[in-house]
């Protein structure tokens, strides 16, 4: 199977190009750039270096969230983009998932994502007959509650992945003797995504796989915050 991956929920962009579990390219690129301007260079880059075009591609794989709004919205609307016109199979993968793929499959992996104020987006994985599960669901959450949750498992097994300084020292604090993988030692390998797709059912609906923000944006936030409700039917657009 030839899968073209890419990930643009973090700081790093990754894109990657696999054939039957080998990786013939991968790009990573961490210049101060958005990625809505390098992804689409770096997939042709990608593909040129595979010897392949986009219409050879079999799977697109993505990092469909949680993560920067702006970073998860830029891969979804290109892999959604490149699987409807070129009618491909797409599979979306938890951002954080990609990340505990970073760990040691021994222990118990906690992919992190900082999203200030001393929260953060956060899942817990461990490896069962080879695969990553999720035993406590994605989700964003004060690293008070989470460390709290932490406490039913082993510190010794515990592995935290992708840690900004803040978020080690609220670990230490908690769990001194746990292993941290700092968030410069734990960037996101799009030809891990490509693998972890692998796994999982293609996206039966295009018109129903969106991103996974796991809290309002700030569009929702505000439309809430003046009364509204939510109807199932909301656009944010206020009528005037």
């Amino acid at each position: 199977m030839k899968i073209l991956a890419f990930d643009t929920s973090n700081k790093p962009l990754t894109v990657a190009v696999v054939v039957d579990g080998k990786v013939l390219a991968h790009t990573e690129s961490t210049e101060k750039k958005t990625h809505s301007i390098a992804i689409l260079p770096d997939i042709k880059k990608a593909l040129e270096k595979a010897n392949l075009t986009v219409d050879d591609i079999d799977l697109i794989a993505v990092a469909q969230g949680p993560g920067s709004y702006t970073g998860v919205r830029i891969a979804v609307t290109v892999a959604k983009t490149l699987a409807d016109t070129l009618s491909k199979k797409l599979v979306g993968v938890s951002s954080l998932e990609l990340l505990a793929a970073d760990g040691d499959k021994e222990h118990i992996l906690v992919p992190l994502m900082d999203a200030r104020n001393d929260n953060a987006f956060a899942g817990v994985y461990q490896t069962v007959a080879g695969k990553l599960e999720n035993v406590i669901e994605d989700q964003h959450t004060s690293m008070a509650k989470l460390l709290e949750k932490l406490q039913q498992y082993d510190e010794s097994k515990l592995e935290f992945i992708n840690a900004t300084p803040r978020l080690q020292e609220l670990i230490q604090n908690q769990f001194p003797t746990a292993t941290i993988i700092t968030s410069e030692n734990s960037l996101p390998e799009a030809s891990k995504l490509a693998q972890l797709a692998e796994t999982k059912k293609p996206v039966a609906d295009l018109d129903d796989f969106v991103p996974t923000y796991l809290r309002l944006t700030q569009a929702e936030h505000d439309w809430y915050a003046k009364g509204h409700k939510d109807d199932g039917n909301v656009s944010y657009v206020e009528e005037v």
